[in-house]
């Protein structure tokens, strides 16, 4: 097997780092390789024997599979299998995951996993065989699609990558006449080995227990029905969504999430030998869409929003929404209930298991926090300056719902966000007799964790109409704008100055087309954090409390300034795709332009591009 090296870094890291990075790209290929949705490990075995060996019999190996359905494959591969010597087999999950082992392990492995495609349509689910080579600190991979007449997962040649002791790092392909592997080099070769070695370089700022994604359901049911879902409701619901917010974010959030309770609440009639649709309540149900699609997949249930959304008129009569601002108290419990259901919840979120507690020993509860918040409805604040706000209050809400009497798990969800760990409150860990000692519990912690405390005779004597929390507040029914729109113009103009200031003067000159010999500032970069070293304190006060902070001001004036990845710099005039297409599609005419040229205007070098080639009015 011939083997061609694209690229090389030298690196000043030890084997176990490589071994690290390479954990890593196992568990989360999604992450370099946006085609994959997810990956599934078939086996992984002990192997002694070389990776020609391997090569060999994999190029023979036909998978004669037309579907998702992995059993096929799996003949394939035991028959695979049974052609090498083979030591020993293990089971995903149940051992030490041999990459991870201690360096004096020198032992080889494969592993094979099935890697599924974000959208079926277009690609092909593949077999991965990852061949480990403890020994000379390698490891060599190949693709086998399953549907041949579908686009690859994966690179169309096998390749390696090898590490050499606080040396170097380098990646290597096998050639191939394969028209296809340009593209397949170049990803390699510009994503792939970058990202590993950054990983190789990362210190992990966590100590806790990793959380893999999508633990409780069946990834390969996931891919299935998360595509179908996307094809039934997100291409249509995203062309006709009236709200504000980005609906390629929000759309595609819901449908994976309402994938992920579908699947969740099957396994839970297959385990409990349940033949009806369990039914839910969704508070702070926000657009709706959640209760759309669970309601339209045959689910009894409804939504629960403080304030009425546009897009609630464009759907059927079958999807129960209501208006009403939910105040904690023995009125807020759903006995007949299955399902409380909170995503992105807010000021409710402790209170989501408190609920599901108190409506009825069979409520179980499905909880996606975001906001922190505490039982009164204050901002939760952390204690130990050591640990991220987010990661200690999942641990506090976790806490809440194991002394609530729920047997509680974790699992983190494929959804368009940084908040993506769920809790699940899956049974009761006590008995249906110990319900009044259990409530006793609740009300003790809701009363240790509120800034005002329910008056001791007020417990003992509470009616229906009875608060859990005189201190909690509800949040507004009117929602309070936050886009920098009521901030003081003088002090808008005078953070935009120093931005220009700092990338002008940090710029790089760049040639013009349009104008040869002449060159123009492009402006270098400078980091939020930068930014805000820069603007005053009481400034910074004064965007959180206006519109959210620095970062919303400057991406609210896109017209000047890019923001990709926490770095700012100038949007150059002429190289919006989006100006572009507009113009194309504008029948040969000019597009009406009403608002001025900030360049033309501000800039020393004015605007680097015509007036007709410009998104603004010169």
């Amino acid at each position: 097997m011939d083997f061609e090296q694209i690229a090389s870094e030298s690196t000043n890291s030890s084997a176990s780092q490589f071994w690290k990075a390479v954990a890593i790209w196992m568990r989360n290929p999604h992450v370099v390789n946006r085609r994959i949705l997810a990956a599934q490990e078939l086996l992984a075995i002990n192997v002694n024997c070389n990776v020609l060996d391997i090569f060999a019999h994999i190029k023979k190996l036909r998978i004669q599979s037309n579907d998702f359905e992995c059993d096929l494959s799996l003949k394939d591969i035991k028959h695979l299998l049974n052609t090498l010597n083979i030591m020993e087999y293990y089971q995903p999950h149940e051992s030490i995951n041999p990459i991870e082992a201690s360096d004096e392990d020198k032992a080889s492995y494969l592993y094979v996993r099935k890697l599924l495609p974000r959208t079926t349509q277009m690609f092909s689910s593949a077999l991965e065989f990852v061949f480990v080579d403890k020994r000379s600190a390698s490891i060599t991979c190949f693709y086998k699609p399953i549907v041949q007449d579908k686009q690859p997962l994966g690179p169309s040649m096998a390749y390696s990558v090898q590490h050499h002791e606080y040396n170097s790092t380098c990646i290597s392909i096998h050639k191939s006449d394969n028209k296809d592997c340009s593209k397949s080099h170049v990803w390699l070769k510009s994503k792939f080995f970058p990202r590993l070695i950054k990983w190789m370089g990362s210190e992990s700022k966590s100590s806790g227990p990793k959380i893999n994604s999508l633990n409780l359901v069946s990834v390969e049911r996931y891919t299935l029905l998360y595509n179908r879902l996307k094809e039934r409701y997100g291409t249509e619901m995203v062309k006709m969504w009236p709200e504000n917010t980005d609906p390629a974010k929000f759309v595609y959030e819901d449908v994976a999430i309402a994938t992920y309770l579908l699947l969740l609440w099957e396994k839970e009639r297959l385990e409990k030998d349940m033949r009806k649709l369990q039914s839910f309540v969704d508070l702070g149900c926000g657009n709706g869409l959640l209760v759309y699609i669970l309601s339209s997949e045959g689910h009894r249930g409804m939504g629960i929003d403080l304030r009425k959304r546009k897009i609630w008129d464009l759907f059927p009569e079958n999807t129960c929404l209501q208006v009403s601002t939910i105040v904690p108290s023995s009125d807020t419990v759903f006995p007949e209930t299955d399902w409380i259901i909170g995503n992105h919840s807010d000021e409710l979120t402790p209170w989501i298991p408190v609920i599901a507690a108190r409506s009825s020993h069979e409520c179980r509860f499905f909880l996606l926090p975001c906001c922190a918040y505490e039982f009164d409805g204050r901002k939760y604040r952390r204690d130990n300056a050591a640990e991220s706000q987010y990661s200690e209050y999942m641990s506090y809400i976790r806490n809440v719902c194991e002394d609530c009497g729920f047997y509680t798990l974790v699992d983190r969800l494929r959804i368009p966000s940084t908040k993506r760990t769920c809790f699940v409150g899956w049974k009761r860990t006590y008995a249906k007799e110990d319900t009044a000692t259990r409530d006793a519990d609740i009300r003790r912690i809701i009363n240790a964790r509120s800034a005002t405390t329910l008056p001791k005779e007020t417990v003992e004597t509470e009616t229906k109409e009875d608060l859990w929390s005189t201190s909690f507040k509800p949040r507004s029914t009117t929602e309070q704008t936050r886009n920098c729109t009521q901030l003081d113009r003088g002090l808008v103009l005078d953070i935009v100055n120093t931005v220009t200031a700092h990338l002008l003067r940090t710029g790089r000159r760049i040639s013009l087309e349009r104008r040869p010999g002449e060159t123009w500032n492009a402006g270098g970069q400078i980091s939020i954090g930068d930014v805000a070293k820069l603007v005053a304190p009481e400034m910074l006060r004064q965007l959180r409390n206006e519109c959210g902070g620095l970062q919303t001001l400057l991406k609210n004036h896109n017209h000047i300034f890019c923001v990709v990845q926490g770095k700012v710099q100038f949007r150059i005039p002429g190289s919006s795709a989006a100006g572009k297409r507009k113009r194309k599609r504008g029948n040969g005419c000019a597009p009406r332009k009403v608002k001025l040229c900030w360049f033309h205007e501000n800039h020393p070098d004015g605007c680097p591009v015509p007036e007709i080639d410009c998104d603004f009015l010169h």
